[in-house]
């Protein structure tokens, strides 16, 4: 925990008070999901993901992969006055109830939530291009290397500071090989169910996608 206080810049203190808050929203959304298997955020990776919101702060958020919306739920918590956009492709989950996405997400912080349907590689870029700069950015949508390379290439060009994380960064080498073009650091949160890691970004040169 101390290498994350000392990357995001705050104290031991304020980073536990975050996970202590996180396991409410944790109890919370449990609760809905009732321990489906509905290919969300895995419940370790959840404190983190929010820790890293709060800490960046940002006012403008975009995710890939919303799914039932347990990472919107954490984002959107730890958002202060900033808004999320989140693209996903509108498959319906749950099973036999075939929840509609985002199901999760609570009815109070849906204000601040504005859902894309369709595929990154179409939807993306239009969005970035709107709001012109973004300070955060989750990918967890498709996981394969083309993609993963143009999801974290067209954030990272549309970001002068922030935050990246990636979720299931080891199903490719897609992260690493970014990475290492842009000489920036990619920092292991959580070594379970695929990985989740995360890139700090403060201004640099605007990155290529192959």
């Amino acid at each position: 925990m101390s290498s994350l206080e000392n990357l995001l810049g705050v104290t031991r203190e304020k980073l536990r008070t975050w996970m202590d808050e996180a396991v409410e929203i944790d109890n919370y959304v449990e609760s809905i999901v009732g321990g489906r298997s509905l290919w969300q955020l895995s419940r370790d990776k959840r404190p983190y993901l929010y820790a890293v919101v709060k800490a960046i702060s940002p006012k403008l958020a975009v995710e890939t992969g919303v799914g039932s919306g347990v990472s919107t739920t954490f984002i959107l918590s730890a958002l202060q006055e900033g808004e999320l956009h989140s693209i996903d492709m509108g498959v319906r989950y749950g099973g036999e109830g075939e929840e509609r996405v985002g199901f999760v997400v609570p009815e109070n912080l849906r204000g601040k939530w504005h859902l894309h349907l369709g595929r990154s590689s179409e939807v993306l870029v239009p969005l970035l291009k709107q709001l012109e700069e973004i300070q955060f950015f989750l990918h967890d949508g498709e996981h394969s290397y083309q993609n993963v390379i143009f999801e974290l290439s067209t954030a990272w060009n549309f970001m002068e500071r922030g935050a990246i994380i990636i979720d299931n960064y080891n199903f490719t080498d897609a992260p690493r090989d970014f990475a290492k073009k842009a000489g920036v650091q990619l920092i292991q949160l959580s070594s379970t169910d695929g990985g989740l890691s995360l890139i700090l970004k403060d201004r640099g040169p605007p990155a290529t996608s192959t």
